[in-house]
């Protein structure tokens, strides 16, 4: 079964027979080595205006 819209060229069909690459770089070239790093969340606040309310 194929999805309609995908270019069999850049999404080749996948085999569950083909063992896994041990480097994610085969599956996935343009991916960093390391990510980005996490944006601090917002702690509750106690009233103070822009923080985050608890929720009820």
């Amino acid at each position: 079964m194929s999805l309609p819209g995908l270019e069999p060229n850049e999404y080749p069909p996948i085999d569950p027979g083909e063992p896994v690459p041990d480097d994610a770089g085969e599956l996935l070239p343009d991916t960093p080595d390391e990510l980005p790093a996490v944006p601090v969340e917002p702690l509750p606040d106690d009233g103070e205006e822009g923080g985050v309310r608890e929720p009820a």
